[in-house]
């Protein structure tokens, strides 16, 4: 059965509604693949992308490596794996002129570590209609969370945990829910090789209008391995540090009773990521991801100093729906 015919056939309680119809219709043209709806698994989009371009750029294959608060969307225990705290803020230009705005502020302690954040993402200025004709005016589409996290250090591993509370707002309907992330994580041979596990967006959301948005539920595994320290005789000034970061997606949504829980992709998939640190300050990254995805490779570039990174990320989409383009700043401290 295709999506559209699927469609068809599941949504006639929807069309009922009005207001409920004009929102099936801004989103119809992102469902209209399965390779766009394993890139938009949720209603609640911004649990399933990664909130800074540093992430974006591997393609968010990050269930094994510290970067800050961003972890508290994946796996909260890599929070302590950071060695310094930060403040960190970040912007993506998605699809559809979609805005997502992320900020954080991590504290490293002794051998825990804290965050607090917020993600939003919305869609601005789209027009209603009952009928052909002229508009009724002009609506939008915001989702929040605001999250907290916590994270200890162990003799012998990592562990941590995050609670967002979410806001979902489709005029002129809204809900609100809670999700939450529990993870562990553990370090090897001088932090060289790092290993990660954790259960993502596990939790619910209140019926908007006449059901609950879907979270992108799922187990993640990654692993995490410095792969290369090279410095020429010519110019040992010039070190060049590779490392791979690899992840295992799992989803664990439960489709069944649910129209909107059918746009879930249900099948594992993997994510890549390589990372190149050239003298200790240009940083150059790219990932690719398996599976039936719109968005199979993503690039990025980063700016490191002692206290400052930069990063900017690039995700091409191949279905036609333009480019992502996402950019950060975090700021170290102790």
């Amino acid at each position: 059965m295709t999506t559209n015919t699927y469609f068809q056939k599941n949504c006639s309680s929807y069309l009922r509604h009005s207001r409920t119809r004009f929102f099936i219709y801004s989103l119809l043209f992102l469902w209209t693949s399965p390779a766009t709806i394993h890139a938009q698994r949720s209603g609640v989009a911004l649990l399933d992308v990664a909130p800074n371009p540093f992430a974006l750029s591997l393609s968010e294959a990050g269930s094994a490596w510290g970067q800050g608060g961003s972890n508290s969307f994946g796996n909260p225990s890599l929070l302590v794996s950071s060695e310094r705290s930060s403040i960190e803020i970040g912007y993506t230009n998605w699809i559809a002129d979609t805005k997502n705005i992320f900020g954080s502020f991590h504290k490293k302690l002794d051998n825990r570590a804290f965050v607090i954040s917020f993600y939003s993402s919305g869609l601005q200025d789209l027009e209603q209609r009952d009928e052909p004709g002229p508009t009724n005016g002009l609506f939008s589409v915001q989702y929040l969370s605001i999250s907290a996290a916590y994270a200890q250090s162990f003799k012998w591993f990592n562990a941590g945990a995050s609670v967002h509370y979410i806001s979902e707002e489709i005029y002129p309907y809204r809900s609100n829910g809670y999700a939450f992330n529990i993870g562990l994580s553990r370090s090897f041979a001088k932090d060289r090789i790092q290993l990660g596990s954790a259960l993502r967006s596990l939790g619910e959301m209140q019926s908007l209008d006449v059901e609950a948005t879907p979270l992108p539920k799922a187990w993640i595994s990654g692993l995490s391995v410095g792969l290369l320290e090279w410095s020429g005789s010519k110019n040992p000034e010039l070190p060049v540090f590779m490392r791979v970061h690899a992840d295992y997606i799992y989803p664990l949504n439960d489709n069944s009773g649910s129209a909107q829980g059918e746009f879930f992709n249900p099948n594992p998939y993997t994510k890549v990521g390589l990372e190149l640190l050239i003298a200790k300050t240009l940083q150059l990254t790219s990932g690719v991801r398996t599976g039936n995805t719109a968005r199979p490779y993503s690039f990025g570039v980063g700016y490191v100093l002692p206290d400052i990174r930069f990063n900017y990320a690039i995700i091409p989409f191949d279905t036609g729906f333009g480019t992502v383009h996402s950019v950060g700043l975090q700021y170290l401290f102790k």
